[in-house]
């Protein structure tokens, strides 16, 4: 037993450790018109050359992902969409915005406007990355040499369900204090002690998954030709909000703003 706790000591500091963030931003679509568009994804707070451009197109009822785009956890990000070209010849082009501080899980507003039926914006970590801003390294193929596995967490731990140093042990429901539907799991620190902690659901984060994370804002702004606009096209815009497809978490309050109707020079 000691060569045991000698070993699960031993490995416990190579199997997880604090590092540089390292993560990804996948972005998904979903529209009833065919479009070409180009996604934008840049940082408040570093200069336009560090900006990262994803031309994509969309098809009708298809969903379209443009997967690991680098992001820094660090920085505030910015994602801008332009759709250059759509199916009404009123509506020159679309811009929509939205502004995040990146944290890992799923960010879907609760409502979405022309041309899309549907956005969802997932930060992920790279594998054997773990934690809020994938800075917890964890090693599985490690952890499993001792009975262990990586938790959500990024920590060494049992599988869901179980507890103890050989992970037979039940975790009670009566012991587990998680809310809106987290799960209880077991978690080894540095020194052998284990605690029993909260790995929560997307769209909840607290150590009880009692915060609702906040939902992602996002704004449109449209250029129309000054010869074709028309009183029912900003009618259609203001009444083009729709539940988003892809929302992942229902929420009580909308999250899409129509900022502004740009008249383009004639």
């Amino acid at each position: 037993m000691n060569h045991y706790y000698s070993l699960l000591f031993g490995i416990i500091f190579l199997v997880f450790s604090q590092v540089k963030c390292t993560g990804y931003l996948e972005v998904s679509f979903k529209s009833d018109f065919n479009l070409k568009s180009v996604l934008n994804v840049s940082s408040l707070n570093t200069n336009s050359s560090n900006s990262r451009l994803v031309p994509f197109l969309v098809f009708p009822n298809k969903t379209e992902k443009l997967s690991r785009i680098p992001i820094d956890f660090n920085e505030t990000v910015i994602i801008t969409v332009f759709v250059i070209n759509q199916d009404r010849l009123d509506i020159d082009n679309a811009t929509i915005t939205s502004t995040f501080i990146p944290r890992r899980g799923i960010l879907s507003p609760l409502t979405v406007m022309y041309p899309f039926t549907g956005i969802k914006i997932n930060i992920g970590c790279d594998t054997q990355y773990y934690g809020d801003q994938c800075n917890v390294f964890c090693c599985s193929e490690t952890a499993s040499r001792v009975g262990k596995e990586c938790n959500s967490l990024g920590q060494l731990g049992c599988p869901v369900g179980k507890k103890g140093l050989d992970c037979k042990q039940s975790i009670s429901k009566k012991w587990c204090k998680c809310k809106n539907k987290g799960s209880c799991i077991s978690s080894f620190g540095k020194n052998l002690h284990e605690r029993i902690q909260c790995s929560c659901p997307v769209g909840f984060t607290g150590i009880q998954c009692e915060k609702e994370v906040p939902s992602v804002e996002m704004m449109s702004v449209y250029g129309v030709d000054p010869k074709k606009f028309e009183i029912g096209t900003a009618k259609m815009l203001y009444e083009s909000v729709v539940d988003n497809e892809m929302v992942e978490v229902t929420r009580p309050h909308s999250s899409h703003l129509l900022h502004n109707l740009k008249i383009n020079d004639a």
